[in-house]
């Protein structure tokens, strides 16, 4: 089934069921499905169709959810933007992506004012279009906030009302299981993100994987700290949903209450993903292995030494699982299995499931890589994405002939067939879960008059894995300051992206015509050596 057949199929067999848990409220299916179901006539009533692209700019709260479902009973494809994203990455984003619609809210003023970032980022958005983004039509603002040039939920509820029931169940029945769900912008390694598309069938393939590994059922509860508009949250919840299941999420990520929430409901699988959570939660001091004797797993993605630590940390009884997954694969390659050796899990990304090649090649030949040598990861098949948005070049150079896909990260597989992670290919960096290319940080600080060139590398990071540094060299008689350069980031590009440290030099090691980045390592501050690293 499509995603939206398959949520009318859970909401129709078991309508008072919980689905979400908030710090402030609970979500049933049969609740959650009427108010889809009225925005979806809303949708449709504004024109649009099965195939349309409609936009979410929300965090992790309740009104994203009937956004989103109610935007793929109307057919369309939902463009889940980061909620993070600052004026330059929303204002690409939003005009990339074509969609005619986009809804936001209010629900976290005091964090985020999403009208206000709008206002600043589209300013003729709500005086009849932006010429920065053409295609756009409407905007809906969801909450107790109302805004001139903005529907309210009431008002795009109100507009459905004529749409019938059965031009509804047309919508969403007229789209393929293996037509777009989804677009998901990943950076890649140009200095633009790219629009990742995902089909119904492959997210669902993807993460029927996690609930098969942890034998989900209606009974059990996940906890799910990372974005919904991140894999990692889209993804989960749909291993949810298609068991019955419930899952558990916050606005933003706040361990205490975390930790309380967790012990409350109850939660049996902790979908942490990321050691900056997992081990935030897991050393808090309200936490303690006695009282979270009902966790039965976690997933945290981490080098071997983290996760023998998470381990360590976990009640007794409860296994701790790893994968290697990405944006293009809707978030799973591989993963291990739960009944994997303790040892084995800790250093392996597991195995590809049934649905899912993997191979290991030469990133310079192709030539396929015999067992135990280190190349290019490759995969195929199970999750895999369609395309990037209207780019047919990068898909082009992505997706390989026969269908494999070009992850740009290194690793090896062993002869019984574990695949060993070994870093990346590509100038990527990986802060906190979150892809960073380094170029689209080093094209932004390069605007400053006085910035002759920068460079930017990732450092080692307990908490977010990795964090970007820039190496700026000033321009003759240059005097910006790193305080003034990391200001000029600050509203123009999201929080992770911004350099936490900068460091000037006036000269570069080059090799013929390149700088060497991996010899800017030795260059880093004392704090990041690995010694001063635990």
């Amino acid at each position: 089934m499509t995603i939206a057949g398959l949520f009318a199929a859970r909401a129709a067999a078991a309508p008072d069921a919980v689905f979400a848990i908030f710090p402030d409220g609970e979500v049933t299916y049969g609740t959650l499905d009427r108010r889809a179901r009225a925005m979806a006539k809303g949708l449709v009533a504004l024109g649009i169709r099965p195939g349309a692209h409609v936009a979410t700019l929300m965090p992790n709260c309740a009104d994203w959810l009937p956004a989103f479902f109610g935007a793929l009973y109307a057919g369309a494809v939902v463009v889940a933007l980061n909620a993070r994203y600052k004026r330059q990455e929303l204002a690409y984003a939003i005009a990339h992506c074509q969609a005619g619609l986009l809804l936001t809210t209010d629900a976290i003023n005091d964090h985020v004012d999403f009208v206000d970032l709008l206002r600043h980022t589209l300013p003729g958005l709500t005086a009849g279009g932006d010429e920065g983004a053409p295609d756009l039509r409407h905007a809906v603002l969801m909450g107790r906030r109302r805004e001139a040039g903005y529907l309210s939920e009431t008002d795009l509820v109100a507009a459905g009302a004529g749409v019938s029931d059965a031009a509804l169940e047309a919508a969403w029945r007229g789209v393929g299981t293996e037509d777009a769900a989804v677009i998901i912008y990943t950076s890649g390694t140009t200095s633009a993100p790219k629009g990742c598309a995902l089909s119904h069938a492959g997210i669902q393939r993807s993460w029927y994987t996690f609930a098969d590994v942890v034998d989900l059922t209606a009974e059990d509860r996940v906890w799910m700290p990372m974005p919904f508009f991140h894999t990692g949250g889209v993804g989960p919840m749909t291993a949810v949903l298609s068991r019955g299941a419930a899952f558990m999420t916050q606005p933003h990520f706040e361990p205490e209450a975390a930790v309380a929430l967790i012990r409350r409901h109850r939660v049996t699988h902790l979908y942490s993903g990321f050691p900056q959570m997992s081990l935030t939660v897991l050393q808090h001091p309200t936490y303690s292995p006695d009282t979270f004797g009902f966790v039965r797993s976690m997933l945290n993605v981490g080098p071997p030494a983290t996760q023998q630590t998470v381990q360590n940390l976990l009640p007794p009884g409860a296994v701790l699982l790893n994968l290697f997954g990405m944006t293009e694969g809707a978030g799973i390659v591989t993963f291990t299995p739960a009944d994997t050796p303790r040892d084995l899990r800790a250093i392996t990304s597991g195995k590809p499931p049934a649905h899912t090649q993997v191979r290991i090649a030469d990133p310079e030949t192709g030539a396929v890589c015999p067992p135990d040598a280190v190349g290019e990861i490759q995969f195929r098949g199970g999750g895999a994405f369609l395309h990037y948005y209207r780019d047919p070049d990068a898909t082009a150079a992505t997706i390989l002939p026969g269908g494999w896909v070009r992850t740009g990260d290194r690793g090896r597989i062993d002869e019984d067939g574990w695949l060993h992670y070994a870093g990346r290919l590509k100038d990527m960096l990986k802060v906190g879960g979150e892809n960073v290319a380094a170029t689209e940080i080093e094209f932004f600080l390069t605007r400053h008059p006085e910035v002759k060139m920068v460079q930017v590398i990732g450092a080692p990071d307990v908490k977010m894995g990795e964090v970007p540094v820039a190496f700026v060299e000033r321009v003759p008689g240059g005097t910006v300051t790193a305080e003034a350069l990391c200001a000029m980031c600050q509203g123009e590009l999201a929080r992770w992206k911004i350099p936490r440290d900068v460091v000037f030099v006036s000269e570069w090691p080059m090799s013929s015509t390149k700088v060497q980045k991996f010899r800017l390592r030795e260059w880093l501050p004392e704090r990041y050596r690995p010694s001063a690293v635990r």
